[in-house]
């Protein structure tokens, strides 16, 4: 069962559940000891299901089995270093507990701090401060907590992890990644000892029938069961605790404790570069929101200025018509149309110079419309309201100094007294100054 849960990425027990929801018959206590020795055991058959929806078996696996393979990757190459090291230092933990002297410098905050603390009600002591290894400890505890730090510490040196002073604790830097940790002492359950106040009140209670007790069953004692924990990614399915165990002590792990430590820096590396990422497709879109944004807002203007050349255009067709008819007429008939005549002659060349090539281009660059499409990377500088304080599209005339290099806008009227198509004593008739 052990064997066939890692393949599935989840627990013995979790598959044995499993198992149990789905009438599957798994081998029973000592099946495959017996099995090795020769001894009988019984293999009961798959039953047959009454209820089909139990043929179906989805199993997730475990958080760890869904994290990036580059996470996985980091435990795996920091367990076979600390194999590596270990199979050529035999005396691996006896060389660790030797470095205890020159690691003690790097836990003298954590000493002084652990050792002013008071104990609590529940008999723990805690420390926590700039460069001092968060502590919660019973008192007895103190000395072998200090000792399983310095033999961790000078283990982590060996693959090139070393301490580093913050200002709420002492992080281990590993792979450049800083990781918070602590040290803390499992708590035990201890039968609690009721108070006379308790026994009073209970005794108070006793007569309404209520039986029960006004008292926690159990409180919280210190274990000597200690643990590092790793304080960082939560939530992310990676363990970050590591204690004693029955069979095991935290000493004897350390080197598992710093494969995690591994895991939880390349975590953090692979967060950072999915959030890089994130922020770089997002500004990607962003760039070609903003881009496809501004070419819609210049096609809208090229489109606007194009119908207003053809409005023009229209109008000359109008007026070019017009102008055949008038003057086919002859005589009186002629000096009467004079006047008409002139102004519809006058009104061609006021549009033939406002559709002129020249007039155009300046018209367009005063308007700022851009026909030649700019660059990607100057259109996403140029972006962030460009067109909203551009000047409306329309055709204008315009009157040129060469010398200077300037086009000035006219009016109607004052282009129209410039090119001499209007007597100069118009000028002054009041309300057409501008």
């Amino acid at each position: 069962m052990t064997k066939v849960a890692t393949e599935y990425g989840v627990t013995g027990t979790a598959l044995k559940k499993t198992c149990d929801r789905h009438k599957i018959p798994t081998p029973e206590r000592g099946y495959w000891a017996k099995l090795e020795h020769g001894k009988p055991v019984r293999k009961v058959p798959l039953p047959k299901l009454a209820d089909t929806r139990l043929a179906q078996i989805r199993i997730l696996g475990g958080a760890g089995e869904r994290l990036p393979e580059e996470v996985r990757q980091a435990k795996a190459m920091a367990r076979r270093r600390l194999e590596k090291l270990a199979a050529s230092v035999p005396n691996l933990a006896s060389v660790a507990t030797e470095a205890h002297a020159v690691e003690a410098a790097v836990l003298n905050a954590t000493r002084r701090a652990i050792y002013k603390a008071r104990p609590d009600e529940e008999g723990f002591v805690a420390a926590r401060g700039r460069g001092v290894v968060a502590l919660k400890i019973a008192l007895p505890s103190i000395e072998r907590g200090l000792q399983v730090l310095s033999r961790f510490l000078a283990l982590a040196e060996t693959q090139g992890f070393r301490p580093q002073v913050a200002d709420n604790g002492l992080d281990l830097v590993v792979d450049g990644e800083s990781i918070a940790f602590g040290l803390e002492e499992r708590p035990g359950k201890a039968p609690n000892a009721p108070t006379a106040v308790e026994l009073k009140r209970r005794d108070e209670n006793h007569p309404w029938a209520n039986s029960s007790t006004p008292w926690q069953k159990y409180d919280n004692a210190p274990s000597g069961r200690l643990a590092i924990v790793i304080r960082a990614n939560s939530y992310s399915g990676l363990r970050r605790t590591y204690s004693d165990q029955k069979t095991r002590a935290l000493e004897d792990i350390l080197q598992t404790v710093l494969a995690g430590f591994a895991e939880h820096a390349a975590l953090i590396k692979e967060r950072r570069r999915a959030d890089e990422e994130r922020k770089r497709q997002w500004r990607e879109a962003e760039a070609r929101r903003s881009r496809e944004e501004a070419f819609n807002a210049r096609e809208k203007q090229r489109l606007a200025f194009v119908d207003a050349i053809h409005e023009q255009l229209a109008q000359r067709a109008k007026l070019t018509a017009v102008l055949s008819h008038l003057e086919s007429a002859t005589g009186d008939e002629a000096r009467r149309i004079g006047p008409m005549l002139a102004w519809v002659r006058r009104r061609l060349h006021q549009v033939n110079a406002l559709i002129s090539p020249l007039f155009l281009d300046i018209s367009a660059t005063f308007a700022k419309i851009e026909f030649e499409e700019p660059r990607a990377d100057a259109e996403i500088e140029g972006s962030g309201g460009y067109f909203s304080s551009s000047p409306s599209v329309e055709l204008q005339l315009w009157s040129i100094d060469e010398k200077k290099g300037l086009a000035t806008s006219r009016t109607e009227l004052q282009w129209a007294l410039e090119a001499g198509l209007v007597p100069a004593d118009l000028a002054d008739v009041p309300g057409d100054k501008q």
